[in-house]
C-alpha cells in the first residue's frame, strides 16, 4: 500500500489515502455550511486531500445550541448548502464524509440556560460542573431517532460519498456505551447489550434515511485512559469485534476524552503518532475492517510508513490540514521542506485562529493580488515573524532585505524550539529559513541602527526586532550564576545540577521540564497561586501540567525570590522566609518590547511599520498575522 494510491471502500473511491480530519469549524449561527466552512475546505481539496470532513452534524438542535457545537443538519436549507459546497469539492476530484451525530450530551459547550444538557444519566456537566444533564427518556430517544432519520436523507440528498457515525470521544452516543457515564435501568443501560442499544438504533435510523447500501463509516474510542474509563480489556475490544462485523466501510479510531483532551487532540508534548498504538493493538485482536487513523501524523516518513505498514489503510490530518493546505501535493511532489508544518500550539481550539496560517477560515476574502507598486523593502528582525514577512514580500515581487543582528535567524522561537520535546517548533523555524532563503530575501546579519536604515534607502521598513527578558529588582539578579531562559533554552548557556527557575508560566515551565530531562534538580518559584496560570489552550495545559506533575520538579507558588546568593536563593512564601542552596537560577519572567528604534524613526521619509513582539510581548500568532496583513495591504498603508 502507498499514501498515494487510489483506493475504494465501500464502493467508493478516493485518489489518495489522506483525509481532512472532522474539526468545528467555522458555521453559520444555525449550524448550516457557512461560506467561511466551505472556502476553508475547498482549498483543502485543491491541496490534493483524497477526502474531506466538514464538522460533525447534529440531527435535531432541540437540546444543543448550534453556535456552541459544530454543525447541524436539520433543514432543507441545512441540506442545500451543504450540497453546493460537496459539489465544489467534487469538482476537485476529492470525496466528502459527514459524520452524523445525536449531540454532544455531557461535553457540550453551550452554557446551562441556553444548552438543554442531556445524557443517557444525569452526568455532571463536563464544563460547568455544578449543573446536571437531564437524562433522556424513551420517548426523547425515540424522538431523536426518527430526526437521525430525516438527517440522513439530507446527506444523501446533499450528495456525501460516506456517512460517518459520530460515536467517539465520550460524546452522547459514547456516554451511551459506557458504565462511567451510562447507569440507566431501563433497557438502554446496565447490561453491555443495553448500553449498545442507543447505538444500534441510531445506526438503523441511518439506514433508514440512506438506503441498505449506502457507504457507512464509525468512529469510536477503544480507550478513554482515564480511571473508571474504558480500556481495551474492558470492553475496548468487545466493541470493535461487534463493530468488524456491522459492515462498516472503514473503523475510525479515536483515543481519550474531554478529561484528558490532549490525547485527542495531541499538543506539543505528546509523540508523534500519538494514537497509533490503538489501531496496532486492534489489529492484534484480529479487526479485519479498515482503519483511518490520527494523531500528529504530519510528519511524511511517519504518515507513509503507517500506510505501507498496514496499521491503517487511510490517514487524516486535522491541525496539520489547517496550517497547509496543500500537504498532499507537497509530500506528493517530494517538496518536504516547503511544508508549513504545525506547531501544536492549539490555538485553532483556543481562539479559532492558526498561528501560521492567517488566510485559514479566510480563503476568500484575504486572497492576494498583485500589489500596485514593488517596493524596496527592508524587515528588521530575523525571528518568525521577520522571517514570514520577508518571504511573503519577496513572492509578491518586491526587493526584500533581512536584516537580524545574531548570527542565527528564529529569534525568540529558538528558545521555544530548545527542548527536544518541542521538535514542532524548531521544523516549523527550519521551514521559514528555507522560504526566506528560496524566496530571494536577501539576508544579512547586520544590527539597525538608524543612521544605517537611513543609508539603506528603503520605500517602506519594518520592524520585526522582538521583545526583550525581563529582568526583575532583585537582590543579586545580575550575578554570574543567573541566565535568562533564552540564554538556557537557545543559547545552550551551561548550569549545574541544581537549578532554581523564576517564572512558573509557559516558558519557565518548559525550561524546568527540559532541565529535569537533563537529569537536572529544578525548584520552580512562582508568585501567584499556581504555575500555568495565564490562560491557554485546555489540551495543552492538560498535557504540561501532567508531565510537570509527574516529574520531580518542585513548585513553590504564592512564593517571592527575594535574593540570589553565590550559593542559592532566598525567597519569602506561605512557609515564611527560607533559602535553598543552588548552581544556577534561570530567570522566565516574561517579554517587553523596546519601542526606542521606532521612536528614532518618526518623520523618516519612508514608511515604518512594526509587527510581533516589538509592539506587545505575545505569540507567534500576532507576529505572522501582523506581518501577513502588513504586506497584504500594503499599497494602502504605504500611502497613509
Amino acid at each position: 500500500m502507498n499514501l498515494f494510491d487510489e483506493v475504494s471502500f465501500g464502493g467508493v473511491t478516493l485518489k489518495n489515502r489522506i483525509a481532512v480530519a472532522p474539526m468545528g469549524v467555522v458555521h453559520d449561527m444555525d449550524g448550516g455550511v457557512s461560506q467561511q466552512q466551505a472556502d476553508y475546505l475547498i482549498e483543502r481539496a485543491k491541496g490534493g486531500f483524497g477526502l474531506i470532513y466538514p464538522a460533525a452534524m447534529t440531527v435535531t438542535d432541540k437540546w444543543e445550541s448550534p453556535v456552541y457545537s459544530g454543525a447541524t443538519l436539520t433543514s432543507v436549507s441545512h441540506m442545500l448548502r451543504l450540497k453546493n459546497m460537496v459539489d465544489e469539492i467534487h469538482r476537485y476530484g476529492a470525496k466528502v464524509a459527514i459524520q452524523i451525530t445525536p449531540g454532544y450530551g455531557r461535553v457540550h459547550a453551550g452554557p446551562p440556560g441556553v444548552t438543554n444538557h442531556v445524557s443517557a444519566s444525569d452526568n455532571t456537566v463536563f464544563a460547568y460542573p455544578d449543573h446536571k444533564c437531564h437524562a433522556l427518556t424513551v420517548d426523547e430517544i425515540k424522538e431523536i431517532m426518527q430526526d437521525t432519520t430525516v438527517a440522513a436523507g439530507y446527506a444523501v440528498a446533499a450528495g456525501v460519498d460516506i456517512i460517518e457515525i459520530h460515536s467517539y470521544g465520550a460524546y452522547l452516543i459514547d456516554q451511551f456505551f459506557s458504565k462511567m457515564w451510562n447507569r440507566r435501568t431501563d433497557e438502554y443501560g446496565g447490561s453491555f447489550e443495553n448500553r449498545m442499544r442507543f447505538f444500534r438504533e441510531f445506526v438503523e435510523a441511518v439506514r433508514l434515511g440512506t438506503g441498505p447500501d449506502f457507504p457507512l463509516a464509525v468512529k469510536y474510542t477503544p480507550v478513554h485512559t482515564i480511571p473508571g474509563g474504558r480500556t481495551f480489556e474492558d470492553e475496548g475490544i468487545q466493541i470493535a469485534k461487534i463493530l468488524d462485523d456491522m459492515g462498516f466501510i472503514y473503523m475510525h479510531l479515536d483515543v481519550g476524552c474531554y478529561e484528558v483532551w490532549n490525547k485527542a487532540i495531541p499538543s506539543s508534548y505528546d509523540e508523534e503518532g500519538s494514537q497509533l498504538f490503538a489501531a496496532k493493538r486492534l489489529r492484534e485482536e484480529g479487526i479485519k475492517t479498515p482503519f483511518l487513523v490520527q494523531g500528529k501524523l504530519n510528519n511524511p516518513a511517519l504518515a507513509k510508513e503507517v500506510i505501507e505498514s498496514g496499521t491503517a489503510e487511510l490517514i487524516a490530518l486535522g491541525h496539520q490540514s489547517i496550517a497547509d493546505a496543500y500537504w498532499p501535493r507537497k509530500v506528493k511532489e517530494g517538496r518536504y521542506q516547503d511544508i508549513n508544518y504545525c506547531i501544536c500550539c492549539n490555538e485553532c481550539v483556543f481562539s479559532g485562529n492558526c498561528s501560521i496560517n492567517p488566510v485559514v477560515f479566510h480563503e476568500r476574502e484575504y486572497a492576494f493580488k498583485k500589489p500596485e507598486k514593488k517596493r524596496k523593502i527592508l524587515i528588521v528582525g530575523g525571528g518568525p515573524g521577520g522571517m514570514y514577512t520577508a518571504a511573503l514580500a519577496a513572492h509578491q515581487e518586491h526587493d526584500v532585505t533581512l536584516w537580524e543582528k545574531n548570527l542565527q535567524l528564529g529569534g525568540l522561537a529558538n528558545a521555544a524550539a530548545g527542548p527536544d520535546f518541542k521538535f514542532d517548533i524548531r521544523r516549523y523555524i527550519d521551514h521559514l529559513i528555507a522560504n526566506v532563503y528560496q524566496s530571494g530575501v536577501k539576508v544579512q546579519f547586520v544590527e539597525a541602527t538608524p543612521e544605517k536604515i537611513d543609508d539603506f534607502g528603503a520605500d517602506v521598513v519594518i520592524i520585526a526586532a522582538g521583545a526583550k527578558a525581563m529582568i526583575p529588582p532583585i537582590t543579586g539578579i545580575n550575578k554570574k550564576n543567573v541566565v535568562t531562559a533564552y540564554q538556557l533554552l537557545a543559547e545552550n548557556a551551561p548550569v549545574g545540577k541544581n537549578v532554581v527557575v523564576l517564572g512558573g508560566g509557559h516558558v519557565g515551565c518548559e525550561a524546568a521540564l527540559d532541565l529535569y530531562n537533563q537529569g537536572r534538580n529544578v525548584t520552580v518559584i512562582e508568585a501567584l497561586d499556581s504555575i500555568l496560570a495565564a490562560p491557554m489552550p485546555r489540551n495543552t495545559y492538560q498535557a504540561l501540567t501532567k508531565v510537570i506533575k509527574e516529574s520531580s520538579i518542585t513548585c513553590l507558588t504564592g512564593t517571592k525570590l527575594t535574593e540570589v546568593t553565590d550559593t542559592g536563593v532566598k525567597f519569602s512564601g506561605p512557609d515564611g522566609d527560607r533559602e535553598i542552596a543552588c548552581d544556577h537560577v534561570v530567570v522566565a519572567v516574561g517579554y517587553k518590547p523596546d519601542h526606542s528604534l521606532k521612536e528614532q524613526l518618526k518623520g523618516k521619509p519612508y514608511k515604518v511599520l512594526s509587527i510581533g513582539d516589538y509592539n506587545a510581548a505575545r505569540d507567534v500568532l500576532h507576529a505572522v498575522e501582523e506581518g501577513f496583513h502588513a504586506i497584504r495591504l500594503l499599497d494602502d498603508l504605504a500611502e497613509i
